[in-house]
């Protein structure tokens, strides 16, 4: 059955001040005692009506339903910054039972043995409680959000995450809008004595100076902000406030980790590490590239990771880093990412493919890019260059059997395949004369073929009139007898 199209007229003004009028009341009740207010709504919006028939303005009651419920439906604005968490019916029981629990776990306060038997004992703890008991938590929860949690919980979270909030804030004012803070906060503590304090991070904000260090604000601010907190908490003479001052967090001192011969970091094993060691490992290394990046060793020099995680092509190319492994701050990595960073750096160790990591540019203090210093730039240039493959020019212009070139000369050492397989060493042949000529020999011998010798002399005699001669000579050679067996012989023999 359709519904008359009477019925669908839209409210008018008169309804919906009626309707309005009512609002607060529908929202503060639930269940049986929302009818109840929908009838005195009713009863009064039909006098405004647009109509005086009975069925239309019985079918209106459905209308007015409609729009209470409509307006419930809208939702608050989402707050810029969002601190603690919502109040649910077993974070207040935790809260109420914080002592129990500790008891129950039967360690040290703070110790890592408690945190690790914290969530058993707070469910031995919390499936004791009674039915009323738990209730009673959800009504508390519903209050804590609306209006506010009892002073002494208000009081733990201001001692235990007071200051990290305020340190949060004063973070994202500067990132985001460019703002500079100096924050002076009071509150009561678990026991209700009056703190006040103090909060200055500027000079972790870029490069400013605190303003704590350089103005007078403990004579000039503080003794008003004292005089107008006592006034506000209803603090008697007698009680004099404790002033406390935010602790700038001392970063973790860098590892000193080995360098190779160049002075660039190396990495240690890190099987078996725990992640906050792992994490410690990346901040040490990657500092240490940044600060070299920069051509300094002051301690301010830090790696912006807020421009870095944004823009990272900016700072270092895709090959030092895994493309599965997403760029964040080294404190927010988890232990799979630490981890597979870590192995992928300590692979391309291990290969020796130099450099492990580098940085292309930096940022400074007015936000531009700037170029490598140039110690570094010829560091991370003759390392590249060094460990570049061969061009294809080059590979088709040496001889086939020549394995040796005259660098490799002085720091290749003999390798014969004994029986069991082991390599021996041998270096008689290291230091060749300054002016001898020197000839490289490459055996190679197969089962049941005949063997064949490559032999190449090169001439690296100087002449007197400047001009450099060489020359190459291939011929074949029997290898001394080897049985049945398969010998490799490599390596330099010199000829005078």
């Amino acid at each position: 059955m359709s519904v008359p199209w009477q019925t669908k007229l839209p409210l008018i003004k008169a309804e919906i001040a009626v309707l309005q009028a009512h609002l607060e009341d529908w929202r503060s009740v639930k269940g049986k005692q929302r009818h109840l207010v929908l009838k005195a709504v009713h009863k009064e919006a039909s006098l405004q009506a647009p109509t005086r028939d009975k069925t239309l303005l019985k079918a209106r009651k459905k209308t007015y339903k409609e729009w209470l419920y409509n307006q419930c439906r809208c939702k608050a604005p989402k707050p810029l910054v969002k601190y603690g968490k919502k109040w649910t019916a077993h974070r207040v029981l935790v809260e109420q039972n914080k002592a129990l629990i500790r008891q129950e776990t039967g360690e040290m306060p703070g110790s890592e043995a408690m945190i690790a038997k914290w969530p058993e004992a707070t469910k031995t703890v919390l499936a004791g409680l009674s039915a009323e008991e738990k209730e009673e938590a959800n009504v508390l929860a519903d209050k804590w959000n609306n209006e506010a949690a009892p002073p002494e919980v208000q009081g733990n979270l201001a001692e235990n995450k007071g200051a990290d909030m305020i340190e949060h804030f004063a973070t994202e004012m500067f990132k985001q809008a460019g703002m500079r803070v100096f924050v002076m906060s009071a509150w009561r503590d678990s026991r209700g004595k009056l703190m006040l304090g103090a909060h200055d991070h500027n000079d972790q904000c870029g490069a400013a100076e605190s303003f704590m260090k350089t103005r007078n604000w403990e004579e000039i601010f503080m003794p008003e902000w004292r005089q107008y907190a006592g006034e506000q908490f209803d603090v008697q003479d007698d009680d004099i406030p404790q002033v406390v001052t935010s602790k700038k967090r001392v970063p973790r001192k860098l590892l000193e980790l080995e360098e190779d011969n160049d002075g660039l970091p190396m990495l240690p094993e890190t099987k078996g590490l725990k992640r906050g060691e792992q994490q410690h490992i990346i901040r040490s290394f990657l500092m240490k590239h940044y600060r070299m990046c920069i051509g300094t060793e002051k301690v301010k020099a830090a790696v912006p990771w807020g421009d870095l995680i944004k823009n990272q092509s900016d700072f270092f190319d895709g090959t030092y880093w895994p493309a599965d492994i997403q760029v964040v701050e080294p404190s927010k990595m988890d232990k799979a990412g630490a981890t597979a960073l870590l192995d992928f750096w300590y692979d391309r160790q291990q290969k020796k493919l130099r450099p492990i990591f580098c940085f292309k540019a930096w940022k400074d203090t007015d936000g531009e890019m700037e170029p490598l210093a140039k110690a570094y730039q010829k560091l991370i240039h003759r390392k590249t260059a060094h460990h570049a493959p061969k061009s294809a020019k080059a590979s088709k212009q040496a001889p086939k059997h020549v394995e040796d070139t005259k660098e490799s000369l002085d720091d290749r050492e003999e390798e014969y395949q004994s029986d069991d397989g082991e390599g021996v060493i041998s270096d008689h042949h290291r230091e060749p004369s300054a002016k001898s000529d020197q000839t490289v020999i490459h055996w190679s011998s197969h089962r049941n073929t005949k063997a064949h010798a490559a032999l190449t002399e090169e001439s690296l005699d100087e002449r007197d009139d400047g001009e450099e001669a060489s020359m190459s000579k291939v011929r074949e050679q029997s290898p001394p007898a080897s049985g049945d067996s398969s010998e490799a012989y490599q390596g330099p023999q010199h000829c005078k």
